[in-house]
Order: structure tokens, then C-alpha cells, then sequence
């Protein structure tokens, strides 16, 4: 009993001391100051008031929530399929194909961005909302991958095979079946996958132009020469949205469960 309520306090305690940066930052939002201080008599929205007054901000965040909606789709069409093939196939290299999904998540996003600068300008996407959204699915595709493919594994064949044999189509038991099963696990790894487009920040360092800016490449050059609490600001939302989406998977999850 000692040892499992130490555990639980130290736990608690590492979540918080991981949370305290996160918690200061949207702290500094609300101050009135013209510097990066922490609001300590009077708490102002002062710097939220600018931030959507903003063009270059409220620009940046909707090419970052334009280029997240479109990675979202990009690692669905490639991920769900590939995840069913994973786990419905069987095939010489399969283990292969496996791991080298996950490749985009070990390889320095450094390396990735060199590779896809040259690319994204052979396929004439250079300076392009599409261009970004193609390099940040590279992320959200793996995760859409394995969470789909494991609860692939958890269902049932019998369920699959029962209905086909009541006289369903393989695009009735697929849309009628097997996704509702599945639909769970689906929508975390889209979440997911929107999430670590939104955060993303040195694909997009390689990859955008003064059109297509995202919130993070905006707030790069403004954390190094001004600090303004704009900076906090955009923060602050970035981690309000990031927090929103991990709550709903770890729920999407346990439901699933």
C-alpha cells in the first residue's frame, strides 16, 4: 500500500513538474505588460485582443489548421491501407514493410526536410499548401498505421466472415463491420496526426514560404529577436488545441478498450 501511493505521488509529481513550463507559458499570455512578465497584480487579454487583430498571426494559424486538416486526410489514405495490408495480408517482406514505416519518426526531421526540399521542387509543389501538408502526413501516417492495424488485430475474422456469409459484399462488411470496429482507433490516429502537424516546426522551417507560414515557423524568428507576449499567446493556444486532442484520444482509447 506504501509503495503504491508513493508511486502514484511520485507520478503526479513528474506530471506536474512536466506540465509547470506549459502552465508559465499560458501565464505570461495574460500579461499587460510590453514584455514577457508574468501578470502578478492585474491580468489583462490585452495580447489575445492583438493576436486576432493580427493578419500575420490569424494568417499563420489557419495555414497551420488548413495544413493539419490536409495531413489528416494524406495519412488516412495512406495509412489505413496500408495498416489492413499489414494485418489482413500476408506477403514475403512483411516485416520489412513494417519497419519501415516507422522511418519518418527516427529519421531527423534535419535529413527530412533536406530530402523533401528538392523533391517538393522536381514536383513543382515548392512554395505550396500541399507541399507542407504531403511532408508533415509523413508523420501522421505511422500513427495512424499502428493504431489502426492493432485494433485490426483485435477484431474478430469471424465477425468478417459471418457476414460475409449472410450475403454481404467486401464493401459491406468493410463499411459495415469492420470500421465501426475499428472507428476508435481511426479517429485517435487522425487526431494524432493533426496534432504533430500542428506542432511541427523544422519541416516547415525548410518547407514554407512567406505565403505559407504556420504558427510555429512564425513564432521561431519572434522567440529569438522580439519576445513579445504574442509569443505566449500563440503558445498558449497551440497547447490548448495539442491538450484538447490528447484528451480526446487518450478517451477515443479507453473506449475502445
Amino acid at each position: 500500500m506504501i509503495v503504491r501511493r508513493l508511486g502514484w505521488l511520485l507520478g503526479w509529481l513528474s506530471l506536474l513538474l512536466l506540465l509547470a513550463p506549459l502552465g508559465y507559458a499560458c501565464w505570461l499570455s495574460f500579461t499587460p505588460d510590453e514584455f514577457l512578465t508574468p501578470p502578478m497584480r492585474a491580468w489583462s487579454l490585452r495580447w489575445y485582443s492583438e493576436f486576432f487583430r493580427s493578419p500575420r498571426w490569424t494568417s499563420a494559424l489557419s495555414q497551420s489548421l488548413l495544413v493539419g486538416g490536409l495531413a489528416v486526410l494524406f495519412s488516412l489514405a495512406t495509412g489505413l491501407p496500408l495498416a489492413f495490408a499489414l494485418a489482413r495480408l500476408h506477403f514475403r517482406g512483411k516485416l520489412i514493410v513494417f519497419g519501415s514505416v516507422l522511418l519518418p519518426l527516427v529519421v531527423p526531421p534535419v535529413l527530412l526536410g533536406i530530402g523533401l526540399l528538392p523533391t517538393v521542387q522536381a514536383l513543382g509543389l515548392w512554395g505550396s499548401t500541399l507541399s507542407l501538408a504531403f511532408a508533415h502526413a509523413l508523420f501522421g501516417m505511422p500513427i495512424v498505421c499502428w493504431l489502426t492495424r492493432a485494433a485490426l488485430v483485435g477484431v474478430t475474422p469471424d465477425l468478417e466472415s459471418a457476414a460475409r456469409g449472410l450475403g454481404a459484399s467486401t464493401g459491406q462488411v468493410l463499411y459495415r463491420v469492420t470500421l465501426p470496429l475499428i472507428a476508435p482507433s481511426v479517429l485517435a490516429g487522425a487526431i494524432m496526426a493533426f496534432v504533430l502537424s500542428l506542432n511541427e516546426f523544422i519541416l516547415s522551417l525548410f518547407l514554407a514560404t512567406p505565403e505559407t507560414e504556420t504558427l510555429p515557423r512564425v513564432l521561431w524568428p519572434n522567440l529569438r529577436y522580439s519576445l513579445s507576449p504574442l509569443v505566449a499567446v500563440a503558445s498558449c493556444i497551440t497547447i490548448l488545441v495539442t491538450s484538447a486532442g490528447i484528451g480526446i484520444v487518450a478517451w477515443l482509447l479507453r473506449a475502445r478498450r
